[in-house]
């Protein structure tokens, strides 16, 4: 056979599972476009925008705040399926000195997360959970936590809570959306998610959670400005 019929012969059975692959992928992309749209009834006004994978993100208001929601695929996880993050952002400024963050079950592959840039480690408070690192910009950032202790602890008392981060420009909380699917990820190194609707009752927990935090830092802005 010459090596211009081996070719031919090569196309013609390779052509269908090139076009299964094309086909699949696409079903795949489209699957995600549509995973926050129950989240628009709480914005007030917002502009939805779709990323390279075709997860969705959505910013905008929501009464008073400026908000940022967006998915985030995680296929770093060593030894566990995809992860599929929810990643709530309050963008409004607040009156903190140096960013704090706390990231549950550490890995060192959280490429999402603000403690890598954070070099300050903090010690942990007895009622956060076990496998957690706090880290912040300045080791004054200790009276921040004391502060939000007690808010942040109940917020993590919820095992799907990755990450909860307060910066001089906001708050974010990031919390499991879902898992990828077993067999696709094992067989085709696929990220497959199959429960991964955003509810608008999801977004307001996420938001109500958000501003418990925020209420402590509020009060003490009030009590210096009538100090």
């Amino acid at each position: 056979m010459s090596n211009a019929s081996a070719a031919l012969l090569l196309l013609v059975f390779a052509s269908p599972l090139v076009w299964l692959a094309l086909r699949d992928h696409k079903a795949l992309r489209l699957s995600r476009i549509g995973l926050l749209d129950g989240c628009a009834d709480v914005f007030d006004r917002y502009a939805l925008t779709h990323d390279g994978d075709s997860f969705p993100r959505i910013s905008g208001r929501c009464g008073r705040r400026n908000v940022d929601v967006r998915l985030i695929s995680d296929t770093m996880t060593i030894r566990r399926l995809p992860q599929l993050w929810l990643q709530v952002t309050m963008l409004d400024r607040i009156d903190v000195t140096s960013g704090l963050a706390v990231l549950v079950r550490p890995s060192g592959y959280e490429f999402y997360s603000l403690t890598t840039g954070y070099l300050h480690v903090l010690d942990t408070p007895p009622s956060f959970p076990s496998e957690v690192i706090v880290r912040s910009e300045h080791a004054g950032a200790a009276k921040l936590l004391e502060k939000l202790t007690p808010s942040m602890a109940r917020i993590l008392e919820d095992p799907r809570v990755k990450e909860i981060d307060i910066t001089p420009q906001g708050l974010r909380i990031i919390r499991q959306a879902d898992e990828g699917r077993r067999g696709e990820y094992l067989l085709l190194r696929q990220a497959v998610f199959d429960q991964a609707v955003v509810t608008a009752d999801e977004l307001g927990a996420a938001l109500a959670e958000l501003e418990t935090l925020r209420a402590p830092i509020e009060k003490t802005e009030r009590e210096a400005l009538y100090a």
